[in-house]
């Protein structure tokens, strides 16, 4: 109920301050508009399916504001910034699947299942992105007269941060280890490369709240050009690689290391020891972000006002 009270009374000061500006204000167009909002994101890649596991296992909350610039009548900009959280456990997911295609065999039954890889990684990023807005229903004229109902389509560019995490056992309970400080695989990126460039795609619609406010709902999946979101992709090296890709023997790196990247359950005979499959190097990992915002429409004078010199002068000598 707080999180509902809160956000009413947002509204209602973006309203007052809409309302604040002259009758003939209004018969003008808008082409600026902030938005902000709240929704949950999940990722798709060797330790989730979307397709297959569905959302409820790996869904994570996610923040984000942007600034749209209309151009004409169906065409507009966002540049955006979005947090978000995504991960994957092989314990959530569901048996037989992700194993199957690991091995690159159909007969494997129930005995290889994802939960004996026994992987898991959290991962809370950060994302800028630039955004082509497509209205399907062109808006001539003033803001105003903007239908109720306006589906979108979207497509841009973006930037993420990746910052993968694990968990391991310890004495006083599970730890965290941060996956990037440690090399797993060969060829493995993360340690030098803790950002990504990524599509973004998605539709969204738009609703009118009232004459200055609309509801956004939207989602969109991110296409990644990297299969290292959850430090998953292809094999497994040899112990000795491991030992020597993270500082050599009695390294405190190495030992940690040695643990996060081979966690097969025990009671489990699963040849990994240089060569045994680890994950799907084919498809690239991905992650979707759904959101709803509230996007108000700004005076057009908004920016001016922002950052004009008197406002920075005091009221009182």
């Amino acid at each position: 109920m707080k999180k509902v009270a809160f956000i009413l009374t947002l509204i209602l000061a973006f309203s007052e301050i809409a309302d604040a500006q002259s009758f003939y204000s209004r018969r003008r167009d808008r082409t600026l508009m902030f938005s902000y909002g709240v929704g949950f994101s999940t990722y798709h890649g060797d330790l989730h399916d979307v397709f297959y596991d569905g959302l409820q296992h790996a869904l994570g909350p996610s923040l984000g504001v942007g600034l749209r610039k209309k151009f004409g009548s169906q065409l507009s900009v966002r540049l955006d910034l979005n947090w978000y959280q995504i991960g994957g456990d092989d314990a959530d997911g569901k048996q037989g699947f992700i194993s199957n295609r690991l091995s690159g065999r159909d007969d494997v039954g129930d005995s290889d299942t994802r939960f004996v890889r026994n992987l898991n990684f959290r991962s809370r990023n950060l994302e800028v992105s630039a955004l082509a807005i497509f209205n399907l229903i062109p808006v001539d004229g003033s803001y105003s007269r903007r239908p109720i109902i306006n589906p979108y389509i979207i497509a841009g560019i973006a930037r993420t941060t990746s910052r993968p995490k694990t968990y391991l056992p310890g004495e006083e309970g599970n730890y965290t280890v941060n996956l990037w400080e440690y090399q797993t695989e060969a060829g493995n990126p993360i340690g030098e490369n803790k950002s990504f460039t990524v599509i973004p795609l998605g539709i969204g619609i738009r609703l009118k709240a009232n004459q200055y406010i609309d509801i956004l709902l939207e989602g969109g999946r991110r296409f990644t050009f990297t299969d290292y979101l959850d430090d998953v992709s292809t094999v497994y090296p040899s112990r000795d690689q491991i030992i020597e890709w993270n500082g050599g023997v009695g390294s405190p790196n190495a030992d940690i290391a040695l643990q996060v990247y081979e966690r097969i359950l025990p009671g489990y005979n699963v040849p990994i020891d240089g060569g045994g499959t680890r994950g799907n190097p084919e498809a690239n990992d991905s992650y979707y972000i759904f959101s709803l915002r509230l996007e108000m429409y700004l005076p057009d004078n908004f920016l001016s006002e922002l950052f004009s010199p008197s406002r920075r002068k005091p009221k009182f000598r």
